[in-house]
């Protein structure tokens, strides 16, 4: 049986993400992205033994969920407000390193896209039970991988350089605006 809502626990400062601590947010959010995409990979591994089970189909559709209403807002919450604080911490991109950055963020912003067409041909084999396992297998394993590699990046290179220069000021507002954004209250008392 495949258990999709198995998170491990870290002993991390990231445990108790909030829109206090955006980027424990952002992590958080990249963990449940690597849970979720190996998990459907797991799924299709399971496939051509048991066919579509009403376990594998109701753990499907949990992938499918979190996918479809998570993953979007992941991506605006970087897109529309992380990767802009950064851009604005030197909008002349005078500094070396902030060119190097914003070619970083530009990659991350094409893979989102990229990820985003990947995961619409994997929601149409998993909401039609398709019975081509090798394809949905094939699909699922790179869907993983990108998505393992990308959370990578942006946890190792992009988020430490956030941390070091935008201020606490400036991720409260943050924090403030992805919880508007969403439809959420939040006052944030840092």
């Amino acid at each position: 049986m495949l258990q999709i809502n198995q998170l491990r626990k870290s002993n991390s400062q990231d445990d108790n993400p909030g829109f206090e601590r955006p980027l424990s947010l952002l992590r958080s959010c990249h963990q449940k992205i690597m849970h979720f995409s190996s998990s459907l990979y797991k799924l299709t591994q399971m496939l051509p033994e048991s066919g579509w089970t009403p376990s594998l189909e109701s753990s499907a559709d949990q992938i499918r969920h979190y996918f479809n209403v998570a993953g979007p807002e992941h991506h605006k919450d970087e897109e529309e407000h992380l990767f802009p604080a950064i851009i604005a911490l030197d909008p002349q991109c005078k500094k070396a390193q902030t060119r190097e950055l914003i070619q970083l963020i530009n990659t991350m912003i094409k893979e989102h896209v990229e990820s985003d067409v990947l995961w619409e041909q994997l929601d149409t084999l998993l909401l039609e039970r398709t019975d081509d396992y090798t394809t949905l297998k094939q699909l699922a394993g790179q869907f993983a991988q990108d998505m393992q590699q990308h959370a990578e990046i942006e946890n190792e290179q992009i988020f430490p350089f956030a941390e070091e220069h935008i201020s606490k000021q400036q991720f409260r507002l943050m924090g403030q605006d992805i919880a508007q954004r969403r439809g959420v209250k939040y006052n944030s008392l840092l």
